[in-house]
């Protein structure tokens, strides 16, 4: 199902439509909010606000037009807002940030990839420097543009560009062994 018939159903009140919402969003988001606070009860506990808050505004929801963006962006500033109440973390870096932001390829049920590709493919990722795990997982998991997670994470578009060459780079050259025909694929397309 879409997701603007999903946030139609749930701004009419429909809790089957929101649970789907909540399921599909709240790993990727807990494993963002955790690598943003570093404390995995209180990522529960952001990530668990912004879902409350999104059903207590539900009559709003039908106005939201990317929900991915829209959610993870939500677990940030909410991310933040416990930062400074909690006091616990003075700054964040990139090589901090995605250290706990771990990638899991999952995938469909009548996909052509077994699962010992997709475990294969899955650790070349978590293998990614900090940065580029983070911003591939938020470009290639949850479907964001290059724009929304360059505002998203406060950077250019052009560094959000340049952090998915490398990744794409570092999997082909981690993944050259098991998917030949991916260095095969990106090496003719170069010309």
């Amino acid at each position: 199902m879409d997701s603007e018939t999903v946030l139609y159903r749930i701004s009419e009140g429909d809790e089957g439509a929101f649970r789907e919402l909540f399921e599909k969003f709240f790993s990727g988001m807990l494993s963002y909010a955790v690598s943003l606070l570093k404390d995995q009860q209180l990522a529960e506990e952001v990530v668990e606000d912004v879902f409350v808050k999104l059903w207590e505004n539900r009559k709003t929801a039908r106005n939201i037009r990317k929900i991915s963006f829209y959610l993870y962006r939500a677990v940030r500033y909410a991310s933040i807002d416990a930062i400074k109440t909690h006091k616990r973390i003075k700054s964040l870096s990139f090589e901090e940030l995605g250290e706990v932001f771990t990638f899991s390829y999952i995938p469909q049920v009548n996909s052509l990839i077994n699962k010992e590709n997709c475990d294969k493919i899955s650790e070349a990722v978590n293998q990614l420097p900090a940065k580029c795990r983070l911003i591939f997982r938020l470009i290639k998991e949850e479907g964001m543009k290059y724009k929304e997670v360059a505002q998203l994470l406060g950077l250019s578009e052009k560094t959000i560009e340049n952090q998915m060459n490398i990744a794409v780079k570092k999997l082909i050259e981690a993944l050259k062994t098991d998917f030949p025909e991916f260095h095969l694929y990106f090496s003719s397309n170069k010309n």
